[in-house]
């Protein structure tokens, strides 16, 4: 045997690839990778104390292959450097101008997209994919994009997440969810539920195939923002029930329109137009009209005010 092959390199175990692409928080200077001194330098010159740093591990097995990032908190904003090659790419956005953020949980895949006009005056999205085990290093964050009222009142909270009680029989997952997805300080006005759609797709020898045309939703407006919960065509279904889920929180402000039109296979379909990004459309069962005129309606009337 060569010399040489007695010096290559040991074979990573499984936890010590898993643990690979956990992300960490940097607790100081010397830990910062050198690529990204550069640019974090002038917000460190500029802040009292070491700020909260995460850094996220490129993800090679995720729902696509991810690059690492590295994410910044400012009194003000969000800063988001992301290596490319030898280069990095920076994006900012101040929290009171992220009007929309999404939370994806599937198994252990999990990412937090934000959207919203960033530091050079664009209306931009930016995902940061991420183990679902490291999903309490990024709980600061959220706090600050999704801030909840300074006066703790719990009892309010509860009173607003039994708003939700009825959904027990007909999706306890979705209840759940929807209590959680709740901030202190804000009131629930309407929720819509909408179980998984399948329409008639064939028949062969008297047997009928359908195909499922939307997965299971929960819409919930409140006085502050318009909550959409969903299952995940990527999540695969265990006795009728999809693990994990998605949750959009989009301010009301960032709100440009709502509609509700006709869909394919007499289906209704709501429309939310956010500002600078593509319509949000959820299909609803025709027999949801009246409580969809009563959503839009609501949306439309607050959407005046601002």
């Amino acid at each position: 045997m060569s010399q040489n092959s007695n010096l290559s390199s040991p074979v990573l175990t499984g936890t010590r690839q898993t643990m690979m692409s956990w992300s960490k928080v940097i607790e100081s200077y010397e830990e910062i990778p050198e690529i990204y001194r550069p640019f974090l330098d002038p917000l460190l010159a500029a802040s009292p104390g070491f700020p909260y740093i995460v850094l996220a591990p490129p993800l090679d097995k995720f729902l696509r292959k991810t690059s690492e990032k590295l994410i910044c908190d400012s009194p003000q904003a969000i800063h988001i450097l992301e290596r490319s090659g030898d280069q990095v790419l920076k994006k900012s956005y101040a929290y009171q101008k992220i009007g929309m953020l999404e939370v994806g949980i599937i198994l252990l895949k999990s990412w937090v997209t934000l959207c919203g006009e960033n530091s050079e005056g664009a209306n931009n999205c930016t995902t940061l994919e991420f183990n679902t085990s490291s999903e309490r290093h990024y709980a600061a964050f959220l706090k600050k994009i999704r801030p909840a009222a300074e006066e703790n009142n719990e009892g309010s909270l509860k009173t607003e997440q039994g708003k939700f009680d009825h959904l027990s029989g007909a999706n306890f997952k979705f209840m759940n969810y929807a209590r959680s997805s709740l901030l202190v300080g804000e009131t629930v006005l309407q929720s819509v539920l909408q179980p998984e759609i399948r329409v008639p797709a064939w028949k062969i020898f008297g047997w009928t195939f359908h195909r499922t045309v939307s997965l299971a939703h929960l819409s919930i407006l409140t006085d502050r923002e318009l909550i959409l919960i969903r299952d995940d065509e990527r999540s695969k279904a265990i006795k009728g029930v999809r693990y994990g889920g998605v949750w959009q929180y989009i301010r009301l402000e960032s709100i440009r329109s709502v509609l509700l039109e006709n869909a394919e296979n007499d289906l209704l379909s709501l429309v939310i137009v956010p500002a600078g990004g593509d319509a949000i459309r959820k299909k609803f069962a025709a027999a949801s009209k009246p409580e969809l005129e009563q959503l839009r309606d609501k949306l439309q009337e607050m959407l005046l005010s601002f």
